[in-house]
Parts: structure tokens; C-alpha cells; sequence
């Protein structure tokens, strides 16, 4: 068939993929429909925990006897949030109480009915979208259409025997997310995939080229097994990201629920549209586990994709100068430049560059060969890019550089091949639909995005200042490998915009690809400034273009090669001053990957001059001099006098600045694990997990549990001074064995006596609480020598037990305690110390569910993670925080109900006790704390329900009660 006659078919093509794809988007989806009901069958009432999220059902119904209330006399018939955590706006639970005879049914603040308690009648209280109505006896009283279904942490009741029949509840949970495609969308998915393989197949075959895409063919060498090798070891020995463990527990709810969800907050609404890179990762983690070094094989290979496709790109940009040795040598340090900081981490920035990589080497071949239906893919490829996050409309970006041949193409066609190229990019478009809409209904999507918009505070694009402010700020964003190729790239957009404002030095293949990466990477940064972003250091997303763009400038220079001496003076001092830059970035990569790391004490990072101590140096040698840069210029100017060349002294420090940083970098993340060892390491730990026997964490740790021998009794009388007291203080609760306590106001002593403990005790646990802080003095007496207990720094909320080594193994030990401090809240109190036996982590947890947070949840493969399920968080019996001093920026998120924290219902419902822990064998430099081992306690047992799981079947435009609103969780809106 001709291309003229292709038009009408190209037309056709495209205009039934794109409603192929707006029927699947609008076709129904057939979602779960969770029914809870309580008591359980066969069974009276009985307090359990049920932490819905998200923390309203959909519809709630209960039945509350009169009888039950008259029988109780005074408290609460039923309760759906605990009384300490019930507010009228943030947590609006249901209570039916009972107070001087009379029955109160209200949710929040809103009284709904009041009566006498009595026997004789029932109340029935049905909420829905609609309302709440109550009826008594089956009359309706009330009907409230402002009042919506209550938050669900709890079912609880006072009421205990006989007198608590016919006390029930029902509900239907909100699991809106939990959906497949129907039968029909399935169908239309199929036929809408057909049709647009059909249309890129056709779009290609009719709108060629009339030049060859490559002028010499692309072999593999030295620089491919380089980064081949560099690349397969990074695996093992690259930095934890901190939203690695995010990622991956997204991915590993995906792959128990079927729905990829935000699994921490914002009450796990769907990633989609931009859940593609966890799919991914979701179908590899199933097969291979759920631990840090298995699943970096996924980011590798999309790095090794992305050179691969950037290696073809500037052979296509450049022809025959693309695939010189030492070109390709250039490109091989700028992809490693920004592969080893960005590259490997779980987010999406690989996927995204990837994709951008795919649509970059489309659009330089199209440029190239004129052959407008490489377009086509093009858009596909974009969009697939584009559905990994919103960062990744840098992947949309090379299509612009496409435009002028796209205007030549339309101007010189007939009007059907007009309404063809319109009809064929809206097709390509269109795979955002399986991509982005294929479990999910278009109605869903719409709130998750008002959801997102909602709970989490988003940069406009007049704020991307804070990202470089953070880029350059003291933490682990502004390390000094983070800035290296982001500060470069900038230098070298700037330098580059130079050359093309004077017009030197623009010709040539090189000058020509040097223009087209310019360009693409200028629209990056726009493009990543324009998109919704967080605090988080984004700039991994624009690594495809501005790879290419450094790997030209290291290969050709940043200025014109016939620049004037002042141009070049200019701009050497630039890259000076940014080499000088990034160098004076801390050495900083937590979470863990810290460990062993070289350059000052990893410990102490929050005094400046730390921080500053922390950057690169050998000895007084420090990178940050800009004399040290100076000198570099200065000896590529002796370097070209010596030869008769033209002096480069910018693409000297350029050079050095970028090949020195990825040395640097290799060589300390090399060196982190040697010194670390024996002890643990993200290196050892990835190794381990690897070779298949791997449990990360579970083995490095070792935890502290209670012996079997219960607290004793001292053998003399306690001798107790100023405001020490007998007993545990007011809002505590006891513990066994004796408990002391200081008050607010003034200080006090204790000499507890001798407590008797078996004979070889070596450990003790003591519990303490109170003000912890380095000020107050607790020792620990054996008779054959004392040691004096290591206090958290801090004011401890609840009961902590506090690992104690004695110096020497003792059967009877003596608790002496000196509470200095004098002021409100400074209280401190003791209980009688508990032989204790320190045994592996892995042993201490077993196989109980437990709840690793999204710092630290790769490091714990071996555990059973508990996901949200059927629209209920699931019950752990231990939660695992990470420590490394971010304990701060991970424990409340998942329980912060004003975030959409999907654990805010265990939150409510629970107590954490931390068992001390550390890293065995002990070795390696100075560090924080690393994990938090803490056992879970619930209020009530979590098992008193019975749930149903059915479906409903819900089309595309059908929105259910929005959670994007103030009255929800009393947040405002953020985005």
C-alpha cells in the first residue's frame, strides 16, 4: 500500500485507539466490598482492635440494646475510637455511653438520640454517604445529613455477659482502591492495545526516512565493560536511598493486595497514573524476595539500559565522532557521574531516565532521517516515562526538539495526513490508559490526585530555588556526590548557552549533538521545576539528557575551541568555583550507608564544624579550596605550552572535577565496608541477601530480651532522699516489682539495696522512664565493681528497658540513682533490674507479623510485613524503625493521622516497648543507633470480628466520598 493511501488508514487507526482507550478508561472495574461484622458469629460481644484504613467505612450500621445500657448503669455501650484519642474533628468515633441513666448515641461532637436506659427497646444507627439516620424500635428518629460514617480504630464495649445480646455492628470498610478490571475492560484494554501496535506499526512504514540512522555501527568496548562492571558492584556497594524502603514496601503491599498503594500515609490511596516503576519492581521482588541487594538488580539493568540507549543516541547525534574510543570514554564518566549518586536507588528516577533515554534516541533518530513515524514510539515511550512520576516529564521534553520536523511534515502534507499526525500522537498518548487506568477507574484516579494534593505539602515552580538551596544545604541532600553532576550539568547549560550566543565553535558533529543535549537538558530542569515535587532532591530525574550533554562537553569542552582568552579565563573560574562547590559537600549517606565511611566522625553531624570536617579531604588537603582548582587550570596550561596546543584549562578542570568524583566515589564506598567490618554494612548485608542467605538486619542484630527470672525483692530497705518516692509516678502505669519515682519539684536519691540475681548474670535490663537525660546519674553496683547506665539523651514516654553490661559476672547487684534536676517535668523513675540474655534478632522475631517503616523496611526481607489489606491495617506484633539518628523523620508518619498515617488506627490502639539491641559483631566506626526493636501491645485482642470479602462492580466516572477534606482528619489543604 502506498503512503498516500496509508493516510486514510493511519486516520482510522488512531481515531479508534483513542476511543478504544477513553472506553477502557471509563469501563467499569469490579472492587472489593469488605463487610465487617461483630460480635463474632457464635460468640458475646468483646472489645477487639479494628484499625480501619482508611478510618471511615463506607456505610456503618449498629445495634444498641436499651437492655445493654440499663445493665451497665454507667460508661460506654460501644465505642469505635478510644476516649483518649477521640476528637470531634480529627478522630470523630461513634459512642454509645450511658451516664445517670440515660443513653447518649452521638459520632464526634453531634448528639444523634438520647433516651432513658432502660429494657425494651433497640437503636439502630445506619451511616452512608448520605447521612446518618437513627431509628428506635425500627421508628427513625433522627436523620443528620451532615453527620458522615465514624473513624474505626476499636469496637469496644463495657458491657460483659448475657446483658450484651444483640450488640452488634456492620460494616463495610473503605477499600476503593482494591479493583480489577472487569470482563469488558479487560476486552477493551486487549482491543485498544491492538489497535495502537497496529497504528505505530503503520505509522512507522509510512512517514520513513531518506538517511540511515547510524553512519557507523555501535560495538561494544573498554568503556561498555567499565560501566558493565562498575555498575553490576554497585549493587552491593551503593548508598541506601531513603525512600528505597518507600518504594519497595509499595511495591510489596502491590504484590499481596494486587493495588500498588502509598502503604505509609495519605491513606494508602493509589499511585496511579504514576505506579509504573513499582509494578515493576512489584513483579521482580515476587520472584526474588524483598531485600536491598535483589532488588537493585532492577534499577541496574535500567541503568544499564539507559547507556546502552545514550550510547546509540549520540552515534546517531554525532555519527562517526559519536562512537570514537575517547568519546565514548567521556560518555561512559558522565553516566557514572550521575548513575552512582541517582541510579541505583528503588524510586523512579531509573525508570523515568530510561524512558526519557528510549525517547531522546527516537527523537535524534527522527531528526536524522527525517522519518516522522519514529515519532510515533516516541510518545509511547514519553508517556510510559511519564506514568512512573510526575518528575519524569522530562521524559516528554525531547519531543519539542521534534517540532521543527513535525511543522515540515504538516506544511508539506495534504489535510488528511494532517488529521492522521493528530489522530496518531493522540493514539500514542493514549497508553497511559493500560499503563495508568488498568485496575483503576478514572473517578479513583481523580482522587487520588485531590488526595495527594491534600496531605502532602507540594513546591510550585517558583519554589525550585529550595531544591538547590537543598542541594546545597549541610544534610544527606546536599552530599557532595548528589551536587557533583547536578552543579556540572548547570555549569555546563550556562557555559554551553555561551557557545551558542556567539556562535563559536557550534559546527561539527560534536557541536551539533552539543546544541540537541543543551537544549534537552534546559528543558529538563524546566520541566522538573514545573512538575508537583516535594522536599525530596529530584534532580536523578533529569539524568538522561544531561549525561549526554556532560559526556560532550568532557569530550569536546564546555567552551568554543577558538573561545578568546577572557571567555575562557571566565570560564574556567566557573567550573573552578562549582568544582570548589561540590566538594565542600559533607560525606554524608544515611540511612546506614554511612557506616564506615571515611572523613570525620559519622556520628556527630549536626554542629557545623562537623559538617565541614565531613567533606572530602586528605589530611589538611581539602577538595572545597578553589587554590586547588586553580592549580589544576594552571597545569593544563603548562600541559598545552609544553605540547604547542591550544591551552583548555576549563576542559581540564571539567575533566578532573567529574572523573575525580566518580573515583572518589567508588573508592570510599569501597573503603566503608572494609572499615566497618567485622561489624554489618549496606556492602555485607546486599552480599548476603544476594548469595540467598540473607536476612539484612535480623542477622547484624542482636536484641536484649527479659531472662526467665522474675524482678526480685531487694534484700535491705530501700534508702530513699529529698523527693524520691515509693511506687510508680501518676501517669504510668505499674510494672512488676518494686518501682520508684522522683517528683517534679526538687531532686531526690536512691540506694534501692541488693537485688539478688542468678548466679553468672552478666546482663540486666532496667527499666526506667521520665527524664533520661545525660544529667541524671544511674549506676549499677556488683560489689566487684560498678558501671554507670547509659541514659537515651532524651525524655522517655513510656516505660524503656535499658540494656546494663556488668563488669564482671555477679549474683547480686545494687541500683543507686542521684536525680539532679529540678524543674517542671523533670521527674525520673526506676524499677528493679531484670536478668536479661541477648539473642539474634532473626530468633527474637520469629515469624510474627511485624511493621519495618519506610527507611529500613529493605533491610528486613526475612520478616512478614504487614500490608493494608480489605481496607483494615494489619495487626503487627512488633514494630522495626530505623535509627542511624532519623528517628525523627520516620516514627509518627505512618501513625499520623493529620498525614493520612495508614497505621493511625494501630497508633490509637497501642503501646511500643523497645528491647535494646545492637550490631553483632560490634566493629567499625563510630555510628548511631541502628534499628529500633519495640514490641507492640494492644488495648484489646485484634481478632474479635469476622469479615466477607465481596465485589462491587463501580464504571469509570462513579467518585465515592472524597478523603481529600478538612472534615476528614482536621488537615487543611497543603498542595
Amino acid at each position: 500500500m502506498s503512503p498516500a493511501r496509508r493516510g486514510p488508514l493511519l486516520l482510522l487507526l488512531g481515531v479508534v485507539t483513542c476511543l478504544l482507550g477513553l472506553a477502557a478508561a471509563l469501563a467499569p472495574v469490579d472492587a472489593e466490598d469488605p463487610v465487617v461484622t461483630w460480635p463474632r458469629a457464635g460468640q458475646a460481644p468483646a472489645s477487639t482492635v479494628l484499625p480501619l484504613s482508611p478510618y471511615r467505612p463506607l456505610e456503618f450500621s449498629a445495634t444498641v440494646p436499651c437492655a445493654a445500657a440499663a445493665a451497665l448503669g454507667e460508661g460506654d455501650v460501644l465505642r469505635t475510637m478510644p476516649a483518649a484519642e477521640e476528637n470531634p474533628v480529627t478522630a470523630p468515633g461513634f459512642v454509645a455511653s450511658v451516664a445517670g441513666g440515660t443513653l447518649t448515641l452521638r459520632t464526634g461532637d453531634r448528639v444523634l438520640a438520647t433516651a432513658p436506659a432502660g429494657s425494651g427497646c433497640v437503636f439502630e444507627v445506619t451511616s452512608a454517604d448520605g447521612g446518618t439516620v437513627v431509628a428506635r424500635d425500627g421508628a427513625i428518629l433522627a436523620e443528620r445529613l451532615d453527620v458522615a460514617p465514624p473513624q474505626v480504630a476499636e469496637l469496644a464495649t463495657d458491657v460483659t455477659g448475657p446483658a450484651a445480646a444483640g450488640l452488634a455492628v456492620t460494616l463495610h470498610t473503605d477499600a476503593r482502591y482494591a479493583s480489577s478490571p472487569s470482563p469488558l475492560k479487560v476486552a477493551l484494554l486487549v482491543a485498544h492495545l491492538l489497535a495502537l501496535a497496529a497504528t505505530l506499526a503503520v505509522a512507522v512504514r509510512t512517514w520513513t526516512g531518506t538517511r540511515r540512522v547510524f553512519d557507523a555501527p555501535v560495538r561494544p568496548g573498554p568503556a561498555d565493560l567499565v560501566v558493565l562492571v562498575v555498575s553490576c558492584a554497585w549493587a552491593v556497594l551503593g548508598p541506601l536511598n531513603i525512600d528505597d524502603s518507600w518504594y519497595a514496601l509499595m511495591a510489596r503491599q502491590g504484590a499481596r493486595t494486587g493495588t500498588i498503594g502509598n502503604a505509609i500515609y495519605q491513606l494508602d490511596v493509589t499511585e496511579a497514573p504514576f505506579a509504573t516503576s513499582q509494578y515493576l519492581l512489584q513483579w521482580w521482588g515476587s520472584l526474588v524476595g524483598w531485600g536491598l541487594g535483589p532488588l537493585r538488580v532492577v534499577p541496574v539493568v535500567l541503568g544499564l539500559l539507559t547507556w546502552v540507549l545514550l550510547r546509540h543516541t549520540l552515534a546517531a547525534l554525532a555519527g562517526r565522532a559519536g562512537v570514537r574510543p575517547g568519546v565514548v570514554a567521556a560518555l561512559a564518566v558522565a553516566h557514572l557521574a550521575w548513575f552512582l549518586p541517582y541510579g541505583i536507588a528503588l524510586r523512579p528516577e531509573p525508570a523515568g531516565t530510561a524512558a526519557a533515554a528510549g525517547a531522546l534516541l527516537l527523537v535524534a533518530a527522527a531528526r536524522r532521517t527525517g522519518a516522522v513515524g519514529l515519532l510515533a514510539p516516541a510518545v509511547v515511550v514519553a508517556v510510559v516515562g511519564v506514568t512512573t512520576a510526575p518528575t519524569a516529564l522530562v521524559a516528554a521534553m525531547p519531543l519539542l526538539l521534534a517540532l521543527p520536523l513535525v511543522w515540515w511534515h504538516l506544511v508539506h502534507a495534504p489535510w488528511a495526513t494532517r488529521l492522521a499526525t493528530a489522530a496518531v500522537a493522540f493514539a500514542a498518548a493514549s497508553v497511559v490508559v493500560p499503563l495508568g487506568l488498568a485496575d483503576q477507574t478514572l473517578a479513583d484516579v481523580r482522587e487520588s490526585v485531590a488526595v495527594h494534593r491534600w496531605y502532602y505539602f507540594q513546591y510550585q515552580w517558583y519554589s525550585e530555588y529550595v531544591h538547590y538551596a537543598n542541594l546545597l544545604g549541610p544534610d544527606d541532600q546536599g552530599t557532595w556526590g548528589r551536587r557533583l553532576p547536578v552543579l556540572l550539568t548547570v555549569a555546563v547549560v550556562a557555559l554551553g548557552a555561551v557557545r551558542l550566543a556567539t556562535r563559536r565553535g557550534t559546527g561539527g558533529p560534536l557541536g551539533s549533538a552539543l546544541g540537541f543535549a543543551l537544549a534537552a537538558t534546559a528543558l529538563g530542569l524546566v520541566a522538573v521545576a514545573v512538575s508537583p515535587t516535594k522536599w525530596v532532591n529530584h534532580f536523578g530525574a533529569v539524568a538522561a539528557p544531561a549525561t549526554l550533554l556532560l559526556g560532550i562537553a568532557l569530550a569536546r569542552g564546555p567552551l568554543p575551541r577558538r573561545a578568546p582568552a577572557r571567555l575562557v579565563a571566565v570560564g574556567t573560574a566557573v567550573l573552578g568555583v562549582v568544582a570548589a562547590v561540590i566538594y565542600a559537600g559533607p560525606n554524608l549517606w544515611r540511612p546506614f550507608s554511612d557506616w564506615g565511611q571515611p572523613f570525620g566522625n559519622h556520628s556527630v553531624v549536626d554542629a557545623p564544624i562537623h559538617q565541614q570536617v565531613l567533606a572530602p579531604h586528605l589530611g589538611p588537603l581539602y577538595l572545597r579550596s578553589p587554590l586547588l582548582w586553580l592549580l589544576v587550570a594552571a597545569a593544563a596550561l603548562w600541559w598545552a605550552r609544553r605540547r604547542g596546543s591550544t591551552p583548555r584549562p576549563d576542559r581540564a578542570v571539567l575533566r578532573v572535577a567529574t572523573a575525580g568524583g566518580v573515583a572518589l566515589m567508588l573508592a570510599v564506598f569501597v573503603v566503608a565496608p572494609v572499615h566497618q567490618a567485622p561489624g554489618a554494612s549496606v556492602a555485607s548485608m546486599n552480599l548476603a541477601m544476594l548469595t540467598g542467605d540473607g536476612c539484612g538486619l535480623a542477622d547484624a542484630l542482636t536484641v536484649t530480651v527479659p531472662g526467665d527470672a522474675t524482678p526480685a525483692l531487694p534484700s535491705d530497705p530501700p534508702r530513699l532522699t529529698g523527693v524520691m518516692r515509693d511506687g510508680p509516678p501518676p501517669d504510668r502505669p505499674s510494672i512488676p516489682g518494686p518501682v520508684w519515682h522522683t517528683e517534679d519539684a526538687g531532686t531526690g536519691t536512691l540506694d534501692a539495696g541488693w537485688f539478688p540475681v542468678p548466679a553468672g548474670t552478666t546482663r540486666l535490663l532496667l527499666p526506667l522512664t521520665g527524664d533520661l537525660r545525660s544529667d541524671q546519674a544511674v549506676r549499677v553496683d556488683t560489689g566487684a565493681g560498678a558501671v554507670t547506665v547509659d541514659l537515651p539523651g532524651e525524655k522517655a514516654g513510656e516505660w524503656r528497658d535499658v540494656a546494663v553490661t556488668l563488669p564482671a559476672p555477679a549474683d547480686r547487684v545494687r541500683i543507686v540513682v542521684d536525680d539532679r534536676t529540678d524543674g517542671p517535668d523533670t521527674w525520673l523513675a526506676v524499677g528493679a533490674p531484670r536478668p536479661a540474655r541477648d539473642l539474634p534478632a532473626r530468633t527474637v522475631l520469629g515469624d510474627a507479623p511485624v511493621f519495618a517503616d519506610q527507611a529500613s523496611a529493605v533491610l528486613w526481607p526475612c520478616q512478614d510485613q504487614i500490608a493494608v489489606r480489605h481496607g483494615i491495617a494489619q495487626t503487627p506484633q512488633w514494630r522495626l524503625r530505623t535509627g542511624d539518628d532519623l528517628e525523627g523523620a520516620t516514627e509518627t508518619t505512618a501513625f499520623f493521622p493529620a498525614n493520612g498515617g495508614t497505621l493511625a488506627g494501630i497508633g490509637r490502639t497501642a503501646t511500643f516497648a523497645e528491647l535494646p539491641s545492637r550490631l553483632d559483631p560490634p566493629g567499625g566506626r563510630a555510628m548511631f543507633a541502628p534499628a529500633h526493636v519495640e514490641r507492640v501491645r494492644y488495648e484489646h485482642p485484634t481478632d474479635g470480628w469476622d469479615l466477607a470479602v465481596g465485589t462491587q462492580r463501580r464504571w469509570g466516572w462513579e467518585r465515592l466520598p472524597t478523603l481529600a477534606d478538612r472534615t476528614y482528619t482536621g488537615r487543611d489543604f497543603l498542595g
